[in-house]
């Protein structure tokens, strides 16, 4: 499996609702912390790690988005 995946049973651990959960339940806790998921055909969800660091903030810094240093600003 693509280790940039998460799995439904992933997620349910991520979650922290059950190893239980439902897919009503999943679907609702993603949708509610704005995590973008596609369907399993198997009666899951799943995810990738660049949805889910997109959904909290977090972004990978790539060479083109390096920052601003103080000696770059001219006043």
């Amino acid at each position: 499996m693509n280790p940039a995946i998460l799995t439904f049973d992933d997620l349910r651990e991520i979650s922290r609702l059950g190893p239980n959960a439902r897919l009503s339940s999943m679907e609702r806790w993603a949708r509610s912390n704005g995590i973008r998921y596609k369907y399993d055909g198997k009666g899951g969800i799943w995810t990738t790690i660049a949805a889910m660091n997109a959904a909290v903030g977090v972004t990978s810094e790539t060479r083109d988005s390096a920052k601003l240093r103080a000696e770059d600003v001219s006043f």
